[in-house]
């Protein structure tokens, strides 16, 4: 029997994007449900799934009440942008794909309990997300498709995409991004240790305690750093991380549940979505792609492979771990 596999989606993340890449005439017609489930037909060249599960945010959330400053920056959402989520949200339902939404907890809160599900029962989550955080959550149960410029352009990550485009297992990136800070959600780092720099620790001490228990073989001002710093990393270990406790989602239903296409089809022609539908319709009946053909061999010189030269260690010398000058990557809006 194939490997059971889940298609969990942020949805919050996707109504976001639908919004704005979307300019509807009919302020009062569904358009973001439209797109939404637009982009799951697009998601669907990396399936075929067998369920879908979608998470929104609740409201009264629960990091905002215990740290003030989590998100404090970001502007209240159009009040047209809100009933464009809460319609999505119904529309979904209706679609008969599971729809979770808890007060105080966020969607990265439910697709991590996905993820932490579909490990014991032998499934396969595929999470689909604009938020870098659920790169920690990226092992052989569990799959992240981040959104780029499109719905095209996803980006796969399994454990050894994480590894190779951020310098550290999906084990180390959450106190990677602790160390980095997110001034998109207000949380300062250490100050000066941006993405690289924090990486370079992780692959050096392994962990965050390892890290501070060799401060004295850091250069002094990394040391400084590291210790000013300590307030906001220790807050960032905690707000980063996901919040699971007492939250509820039933993957195994999900899974039993299947998806739908005619009740998908009939929810959506009712709405004046028919060619969201017929998108969607289209992705499922279509199946997967063919594996892309391996790449091509090294050229032959006189009947010896080419050689390639040897790879340079990317461990730093102790004494040479400093500050950051000028690294600062700012993350983006999805």
């Amino acid at each position: 029997m194939a490997m059971p596999t889940i298609l969990a989606v942020d949805g919050n993340s996707l109504c976001h994007r639908a919004w704005h890449a979307i300019e509807s005439p009919f302020p009062q017609r569904p358009w973001v449900a439209g797109g939404v489930v637009r982009m799951l037909a697009s998601a669907w060249l990396e399936g075929p799934f067998d369920a879908v599960i979608v998470a929104f945010d609740g409201q009264d959330n629960l990091r905002k009440q215990r740290w003030p400053e989590y998100k404090a920056h970001r502007p209240d959402n159009d009040p047209l942008l809100v009933d464009q989520i809460q319609w999505t949200y119904e529309i979904l339902a209706s679609c008969g794909f599971q729809v979770v939404q808890e007060a105080g907890y966020e969607g990265d809160d439910v697709l991590a309990l996905v993820a932490d599900q579909a490990r014991t029962l032998g499934a396969h989550a595929w999470l689909l997300s604009s938020d870098r955080d659920l790169l920690a959550l990226v092992s052989e149960h569990a799959t992240m498709l981040r959104p780029r410029s499109s719905m095209a352009a996803l980006k796969v990550y399994r454990p050894a995409d994480v590894e190779a485009e951020f310098g550290v297992t999906p084990a180390q990136y959450h106190e990677l991004a602790a160390m980095r800070g997110d001034p998109s959600d207000g949380l300062d780092g250490v100050p000066g240790v941006g993405a690289k720099r924090a990486a370079k620790l992780l692959r050096t001490y392994d962990s965050v305690t390892r890290v501070y228990s060799y401060l004295g073989e850091l250069s002094p001002s990394l040391r400084e750093a590291l210790l000013a710093g300590r307030p906001n990393l220790e807050r960032n270990l905690e707000a980063m991380a996901p919040m699971t406790d007492g939250l509820s989602v039933d993957v195994a239903a999900a899974i039993d549940d299947g998806i739908d296409l005619e009740l998908v089809r009939e929810t959506l022609t009712s709405l004046g979505l028919e060619s969201s539908a017929a998108k969607f319709r289209r992705a499922i009946e279509r199946g997967p792609l063919p594996p892309l053909p391996p790449p091509p061999e090294a050229p032959m010189d006189d009947g010896v492979e080419a050689q390639r030269p040897a790879p340079t260690s990317v461990l730093p010398e102790v004494e040479r771990l400093e500050l950051d000058e000028a690294e600062g990557e700012q993350p983006s809006l999805f």
